[in-house]
């Protein structure tokens, strides 16, 4: 997954790879997830969506939101 993020300041673009973080901000987990940022924070705090504090920050784990999608998939019947 990549993340590609505008300068302000001219025309060029920034890219990140994020998959080489082990923690997602709000908006790299809404956007790995597929989901608006406000989703993010409501299932955080709903207990839905597993999540760190580093500080006063709210990170999520790559592996813990690997984890929760693969518990939430509907699988197809046979």
């Amino acid at each position: 997954m990549r993340i590609v993020r505008k300068d302000l300041k001219g025309s060029r673009e920034k890219s990140t790879e994020v998959l080489d973080k082990r923690l997602f901000k709000v908006e790299e987990a809404a956007q790995y997830l597929g989901i608006e940022v406000d989703t993010v924070y409501k299932k955080s705090r709903m207990r839905e969506i597993p999540s760190v504090k580093v500080g006063r920050a709210l990170r999520f784990d790559v592996k813990a939101l690997d984890l929760y999608i693969e518990q939430n998939t509907i699988q197809v019947l046979d």
